[in-house]
């Protein structure tokens, strides 16, 4: 499976393993908080600073067209700084962001409550990996429909050709993962997200990434699902999602058993 983007001059060409799986003419949201976060890192290359959210609003379809990602830094500060990002095609913009990076410093002592730690199968324990024709493999820890859903995923493919895949970039391509994993009733995913927020404690270490639903949240035809997201190591941060309800999903869509 080939890349998911080749640069060419100041754009991104985005392959067939960054198709969405609603649309063969529209990229994967999948890839667009990838573009997001990629676009974070070239502006600020500080090992000091951790992306401590990133936030993608998906505000048009982004389509399988070179596509441009723009940068300006909204504040700069001592221990913070604020990132907008800009995804364009030609001059439409199709996707937008921000990102909120905070500068690394000594732990407190004192340990606020959490969550009791995950303990789940390791992901080369568990059988029955999916992901098809996409860029990243699924091993879900049982079925989600309709009930919590926790899963292993580990990106197959580079993300930018003869670039390597860094943390970062590896966590904001998992996040929209949070919709089909909290959002998915009984009868499969009937929401489409609108945008996806990521926080992040600290980068993610080895390829996979765990997720765990925590809860959906709906009324009135909006929908909001959240997720916290793992390593080996442990919990590492969190996911949002927002959506709407769009049954004709559920004719393209059919979450691993």
């Amino acid at each position: 499976m080939e890349p998911s983007f080749t640069a060419d001059g100041d754009a991104l060409v985005p392959s067939a393993s960054a198709r969405s799986p609603w649309s063969d003419e529209m990229l994967n949201g999948h890839h667009v908080g990838g573009l997001v976060a990629w676009g974070v890192e070239r502006d600020s290359p500080d090992a000091d600073l951790q992306v401590t959210r990133l936030t993608v609003d998906m505000v048009r379809p982004v389509p399988m067209r070179p596509l441009r990602v723009l940068t300006r830094r909204v504040r700069d500060g001592r221990r913070l700084r604020s990132v907008d990002v800009s995804v364009v095609d030609g001059d439409v913009e199709v996707a937008r962001g921000s990102a909120l990076l905070l500068r690394r410093s000594e732990q407190p002592d004192d340990e606020p409550w959490a969550p009791r730690p995950w303990e789940v199968p390791p992901p080369e324990a568990i059988e029955g990996s999916t992901g098809g024709a996409m860029s990243f493999e699924i091993r879900p820890i049982g079925d989600w429909n309709g009930a919590q859903g926790r899963v292993w995923l580990r990106e197959r493919v580079p993300f930018v050709a003869g670039e390597p895949l860094t943390p970062l970039v590896r966590a904001a391509l998992m996040a929209d993962f949070a919709n089909p994993l909290a959002n998915s009733g009984g009868r499969g995913l009937e929401f489409i997200n609108a945008d996806v927020t990521l926080y992040l404690a600290r980068d993610p270490r080895g390829e996979w990434i765990g997720m765990e639903s925590t809860g959906h949240l709906g009324a009135d035809g909006v929908g909001v699902g959240t997720a916290w997201l793992y390593d080996r190591d442990g919990r590492i941060g969190s996911c949002i999602a927002a959506a709407l309800p769009d049954p004709r999903i559920r004719h393209r869509y059919r979450p691993p058993a």
